[in-house]
């Protein structure tokens, strides 16, 4: 019983650890929150520069078929929603000749990338592709 007792208590350690990461990004998190890594955005540029330069160009400002991923442009399209709009939009949609054909992790990546591009702010942790969690975090302006 008392083995019983040891496992209940680390499962409820682990699942309240595994929620107070969940919360710190779904409780009014914004990417201003640093919530994406240096690595990460790396490997999203990588990621960028082989399946979404063509159409959005080298500096990701877009041309007239295609949106501009950076500054008033991408803040007007995209202020007020979430990095999981944001996420679904380009996995759902991108690259144009082959949408949804990249691992989820690409597609979190490039939004890592993106956020860099932006000046939004770098952490210690990588952005999850977890929808809820990326639900939880605003695009917005800086306050």
């Amino acid at each position: 019983m008392g083995n019983c007792m040891a496992r209940l208590k680390l499962v409820a350690a682990l699942s309240a650890a595994v929620c107070a990461l969940g919360v710190s990004y779904a409780q009014g998190g914004t990417v201003w929150d640093g919530v994406y890594s240096s690595e990460q955005a790396e490997r999203g540029e990588a990621v960028y520069k082989g399946a979404c330069i063509a159409c959005h160009g080298q500096d990701l400002g877009g041309n007239s078929n295609s949106p501009g991923l950076v500054g008033m442009g991408f803040m007007f399209l995209w202020e007020g929603r979430t990095l999981g709009a944001f996420f679904e939009k380009i996995r759902e949609e991108m690259p144009t000749d082959r949408p949804g054909q990249l691992p989820a992790q690409d597609y979190v990546d490039v939004v890592a990338y993106i956020m860099q591009a932006n000046s939004f702010p770098v952490g210690d942790n990588e952005l999850p592709y977890d929808a809820e969690i990326l639900d939880g975090i605003a695009i917005a302006p800086k306050s």
